[in-house]
């Protein structure tokens, strides 16, 4: 069957950090919003094995061919044809921030039960919403090492004849949220977030610490901090795991209330830490 090919343009939100696959060695899952304002899933892409002019960060406009996969009935799954991805631009996090707002907290959920609700009642399965409180950053002990199974998915489809493409690796650790909602009910949600953005920090502050205690530790103080800030409203961007219903977190964004005294930034900054700054996805 030949499959219904559409050409989309979509700014970017979330990518989740690789895991090994089967039939494509390794895969991320990516989301964002069409030009349409709707949530759309790219699913598998091969992100790492994509020539470099085709990679992108967060919140960059991108065009595509996509198509519908029959396997994954979720609305807003697609499936991309790479040699098509075209990167167009990216909104920059100052002079472009309220056209950031503009796409994204149109579709911003009250609360995770409402998101739920609309799964139930939509099939939708994406969805974004500000959190009352983060309570807690968990973090729980993961295998240390890939399976023979997961291995042999690495290894396999001529993953490393691109030199410059290292070996996936394993982070020996999940991380999860604790969080209320502003709905006024009193549950504390737990959710798994498997966004790229902080398994990278967590390898950064592995490499930059030493220390696997000290990077912990301090990949919990980065992240609560993050969401404890009084200039800040953040939210979670939250999807499902196919075939499963159940949520996770895909990533998360914030945006500044007001504008803040940089002479204060300045003086508070302990190290200048290039840890601390843009994130480089390898």
């Amino acid at each position: 069957m030949i499959p219904d090919l559409q050409k989309k343009k979509m700014l970017m939100i979330v990518k989740t950090y690789p895991t090994p696959s089967i039939k494509y060695g390794e895969t991320v899952c990516t989301a964002g919003i069409t030009d349409e304002g709707e949530w759309i899933r790219l699913y598998p892409l091969r992100y790492r094995r994509l020539n470099k002019n085709q990679q992108f960060n967060k919140y960059t406009w991108i065009e595509a061919t996509v198509y519908r996969n029959p396997k994954d009935l979720r609305v807003e799954s697609y499936k991309i044809d790479e040699s098509t991805l075209k990167v167009l631009n990216k909104l920059d996090a100052k002079k472009d921030m309220d056209e950031r707002k503009k796409w994204i907290l149109p579709l911003c959920k009250n609360s995770l039960e409402e998101v739920i609700e609309s799964h139930q009642q939509f099939n939708t399965s994406l969805g974004i919403f500000q959190p009352k409180e983060v309570l807690d950053l968990v973090i729980t002990p993961a295998d240390k090492n890939w399976s023979s199974e997961q291995e042999m998915c690495l290894n396999q489809m001529g993953l490393f004849e691109d030199q410059n493409i290292v070996k996936l690796q394993k982070v020996p650790w999940d991380f999860s949220f604790k969080f209320t909602c502003n709905n006024g009910c009193k549950s504390v949600h737990k959710l798994k977030i498997t966004d790229w953005e902080i398994y990278q920090t967590y390898r950064n502050f592995k490499k930059y610490y030493g220390d696997e205690k000290v990077a912990l530790k301090k990949l919990s103080e980065k992240w609560m901090n993050y969401f404890n800030n009084d200039n800040k409203d953040s939210y979670f961007i939250v999807g499902t795991v196919h075939p499963w219903p159940t949520f996770i977190i895909l990533g998360v964004v914030s945006y500044s209330k007001q504008k803040v005294n940089k002479e204060k930034i300045k003086t508070s900054s302990k190290v200048n830490n290039p840890i601390e700054g843009q994130i480089t996805f390898i």
